[in-house]
């Protein structure tokens, strides 16, 4: 936690501002110096305090820009780092307007990605459904289960500690395709053909392999920057298309799976995207992967960009305060200087 620390130094007193940020599973140190306690006037405290945000950003930003990169360029994985820091910076300060970002995060994507694959319930009937248990009128039984089943995906995701792995995958899809499919959860044996699409998956004795190759390369790249490294696994993923049915619903399942591991907000897709969707997967099914990281990282800051403008706009607004340790260091300084 952020404080202000007073070192004496022959006689005289010497302002610093304290504080650590956690990165992955590291504590960075962070140490201001504002200056000798009784000369330092409002305006120079307020600069410095401005000066560790900056920094606290800075020392949160280096450590993930320093993760291996292929696809992103400098400035597009600072804007990813950036958005990452501010989900943890409004995570810590306002968590219910966090939960409820979230939530909503969560009824697009899971309407989202049903949608891409034909299902026709709309966004806030998949809220009522999510959220209410309210079935939609005139739906199929088959779609309700394509919705309520990702609200059962994300009950075992809260409780699994694991990091992908077959039995991971397979389980997503035994969940995400309960009641849907008599396989769910296996590889398929047959050969299958994807719609719409010049990529023909590997036939069906490959798969077990080619899901453990996956599974290995997955486990030899985790130093890669997470957000390539969830995109380029939903794209190798979709190139094999180990199951019947539900692979893309798996793949995009993956993605939040990697990005949430790493603190980062999840990604969604919505019916909107599907044509250029399939065009870059398409593209990645040749192992030509720049246009779907591109493509990803659009929709990614454009869709979070949205939200935490918002929660910015009700700051300025005075609808929330704007972070109250800083609030609260102004009342330190003030009692200190008053002592001096």
């Amino acid at each position: 936690m952020v404080k202000l620390e007073i070192k004496k130094i022959k006689g005289h007193r010497y302002l610093y501002i304290k504080d650590k940020v956690k990165v992955n599973d590291k504590s960075l140190p962070i140490s201001i110096y504002v200056g000798r306690l009784e000369k330092i006037a409002i305006d120079k405290f307020t600069k410095k305090l401005e000066k560790y945000q900056i920094t606290r950003l800075t020392k949160f930003t280096d450590f993930w820009l320093k993760k291996h990169r292929v696809y992103l360029n400098n400035e597009k994985a600072y804007n990813i780092e950036v958005l990452h820091y501010s989900y943890h910076l409004f995570r810590e300060y306002y968590p219910d307007e966090m939960r409820r970002y979230q939530e909503s995060v969560f009824a697009r994507y899971v309407q989202g990605t049903t949608a891409i694959e034909g299902n026709t319930i709309t966004l806030r009937q998949a809220e009522e459904l999510l959220e209410h248990n309210v079935t939609p009128a005139g739906k199929s039984l088959r779609e309700v289960y394509e919705i309520v089943n990702f609200r059962k995906l994300r009950e075992f995701m809260d409780g699994y500690e694991g990091d992908v792995s077959e039995r991971l995958i397979k389980k997503i899809h035994a969940i995400i395709m309960q009641d849907l499919l008599e396989s769910a959860g296996e590889y398929r044996r047959i050969q299958v053909l994807i719609e719409k699409a010049d990529h023909e998956p590997p036939p069906a004795f490959e798969v077990p392999d080619l899901m453990k190759d996956l599974v290995n390369w997955y486990r030899q790249n985790r130093n890669m920057h997470p957000f390539e490294l969830a995109v380029l696994l939903h794209t190798k993923f979709v190139t094999i298309h180990p199951f019947i049915d539900g692979n893309g619903r798996v793949a995009r399942a993956l993605i939040n799976f990697v990005l949430e591991r790493n603190g980062y907000p999840t990604l969604y897709l919505g019916l909107e995207n599907r044509e250029s969707y399939l065009d870059v997967v398409a593209e990645g099914n040749k192992e030509d992967y720049l246009p779907i990281i591109d493509f990803m990282y659009d929709i990614y800051i454009n869709q979070h960009r949205m939200i935490l403008n918002e929660i910015y706009g009700k700051i300025k607004k005075g609808e929330i305060k704007a972070f109250p340790e800083m609030d609260e260091l102004v009342k330190q300084f003030f009692k200190l200087t008053a002592k001096s």
